[in-house]
């Protein structure tokens, strides 16, 4: 064995294979997007090289720039949303509490159900009419808070960010807690001794010792956030009036209802790019030294 890791011509006839499927499915299609991006086409008459007059107009489209700040607060309601409620209900199971297993698998579980299930069900939540929100406020006597939820430009983001959170906030509470369970029990027991308190455990010897994993978790869940699509186009279709458009909606419009696929190519290498952005952001915030057990 040591022998074929040490051959490189071996390596390579392992690694082969892998990179082949991955320059295929993801390499090509980049490169061959970022092409386009530079052509006004809709892919049946003969393109029209048009440089950087596709960026251009991106830039002075009110609606792409609308888009985009949207999915920057998508990017800064989840990282609130996901982050530290994972990291308070991951510790919580931590602690080795009765039925954790079980909490393990209700918390996890709206994350393996289809995106355009969950938006449908909640647009039923969010009904104006019949909706289980306004029947509910109306039955603990706050009637006067019933909204119009997803018809509500202010409100709309907002709905889809709390239904963000109900769906995934278990699958990075599960990222954690894995993390939380690879610490040596040793260094609490320490603790222990010392008469460290839980908070003063958590302080430190969790957050330090699983701070690797969250910049995992802070880069799926930018990365994430930046992708959101099936949610927004079944609950809301990106209205009202644009008020919950994101880039990957707005992409989808340009590119297969309107055949602007060149212009729809270049919110495609823009998002490519905030996605690199994110996770040297990430990386440069959640820096860390090596960490040996």
């Amino acid at each position: 064995m040591n022998k074929v890791l040490g051959n490189k011509k071996s390596i390579a006839v392992f690694v082969l294979p892998a990179f082949i499927i991955y320059a295929v499915f993801v390499l090509i299609p980049i490169g061959y997007n970022v092409l386009i991006s530079f052509f006004q086409t809709d892919l049946m008459s003969p393109s029209k090289f048009v440089g950087l007059k596709n960026y251009e107009n991106l830039f002075h489209d009110k609606t792409f720039i609308g888009a985009m700040k949207n999915n920057i607060l998508m990017v800064i309601g989840s990282l609130i949303a996901h982050l530290p409620l994972a990291l308070l209900f991951g510790n919580i199971l931590f602690q080795k509490i009765k039925g954790s297993h079980f909490f393990q698998t209700v918390f996890f579980l709206p994350s393996v159900i289809c995106g355009v299930a969950v938006g449908l069900t909640w647009t039923f939540v969010y009904n104006s009419e019949f909706g289980l929100l306004n029947k509910l406020l109306e039955l603990i006597g706050l009637g006067n808070l019933q909204q119009v939820w997803l018809a509500d430009k202010n409100l709309a983001l907002l709905c889809i960010i709390v239904v963000v959170m109900w769906q995934f906030v278990g699958y990075h509470m599960i990222i954690q807690l894995a993390a939380m369970r690879n610490i040596p029990e040793s260094y609490y027991e320490a603790a222990r001794i010392d008469g460290a308190s839980k908070w003063v455990q958590f302080k430190a010897i969790t957050f330090p010792l699983i701070k690797p994993i969250l910049k995992v978790d802070a880069v799926l869940i930018i990365t994430g956030s930046l992708k959101y699509y099936d949610l927004v186009a079944v609950m809301t279709g990106g209205g009202p009036n644009h008020a919950t458009e994101l880039m990957s909606t707005y992409m989808f419009y340009q590119g297969f209802r309107t055949l602007k696929y060149g212009y729809s190519a270049g919110i495609g290498v823009i998002l490519l790019i905030m996605c690199i952005c994110s996770v040297l952001l990430s990386n440069f915030i959640f820096r860390t030294e090596t960490i040996e057990y």
